[in-house]
């Protein structure tokens, strides 16, 4: 496991998406995740590349019209909109970003009931919902900045109903660091404030002790591996755009994102679990 040495406090990082939130989304199509595009050959737009993992999440949360689901770390509101409306439940989504929780109260879909979603603040590692009151629960890119990921997936089960299913799509490592190589991964943790890298066998630890049995466990690098040079490329542009110390923030956080793309042990994970 790679660990951030020093731990950036929920409201750093809520501060940090404050600010950098728009520009990256604009970097990935709208979206706040890395995109999944079939193999080399295939030319689907970012926007397009982004919308299919969050349906890739969704298919594997095996939605029925009418259920509750929560989105931990629901970004811009991109997402919860994109699976209230596309299957007729009601998503919750959870940031740490007041500027992302606005920005999802003012989408169409935000609202309550079936094909709408609702967003709040409120930290995943202290959820503020009663016991067992979701279907199904999802989390994009979002572990990665937890303190304790055994206490967030434990959360996430607390909430979820017996039966309920969570998929997680986030990176890992396949192996140890070392080197350059190392180095980088520090750097990468520090800029975007994640706590852990985890390998796959901690992955699969830390879900099972919150009483969560993986059923599906895929990594899909080769899929998603070109959205970090694109954002190496794009985000420069924005930069330039914006100008000043967010300006300068932004292509930092470009190229660094593009080097972390070439870590040979940095893998991503699609997968699927059932609250027992």
């Amino acid at each position: 496991m790679t660990r951030q040495e020093e731990k950036s406090s929920p409201a750093v990082i809520g501060e940090m998406y404050n600010r950098l939130t728009d520009s990256c989304a604009g970097a990935l199509g709208g979206n706040l995740h890395v995109g999944y595009w079939s193999d080399e050959n295939d030319r689907t737009s970012v926007t397009e590349a982004t919308d299919r993992l969050t349906d890739l999440v969704a298919e594997r949360l095996m939605l029925t019209p009418g259920q509750r689901v929560l989105d931990v770390g629901s970004g811009n509101g991109r997402p919860a909109a994109r699976v209230a409306s596309g299957h007729d439940v009601h998503v919750s989504g959870i940031t740490l970003s007041e500027h992302q929780v606005q920005l999802g109260q003012a989408r169409p879909e935000a609202g309550e009931g079936p094909g709408r979603a609702d967003f709040r603040l409120a930290d995943a590692m202290r959820l503020p919902f009663d016991d067992a009151c979701f279907d199904a629960a999802y989390a994009i890119e979002s572990i990665v900045h937890m303190e304790d990921p055994a206490a967030a997936f434990g959360e996430i089960a607390r909430v979820l109903r017996p039966g309920g299913r969570l998929v997680v799509a986030d990176w890992y490592l396949s192996g140890p660091l070392a080197g350059d190589d190392a180095a980088v991964v520090e750097r990468f943790c520090r800029m975007f404030h994640v706590h852990f890298l985890t390998t796959a066998d901690e992955l699969r630890e830390q879900a099972d002790r919150a009483g969560l049995k993986i059923e599906e466990f895929e990594d899909i690098w080769p899929n998603i591996s070109r959205s970090f040079s694109l954002v190496g490329e794009i985000l420069p542009v924005s930069a330039a755009e914006v100008g000043g110390e967010t300006g300068e923030e932004l292509a930092d956080c470009g190229e660094m994102y593009r080097c972390f793309g070439e870590i040979p042990q940095v893998s991503y994970v699609l997968f699927a679990a059932l609250r027992r």
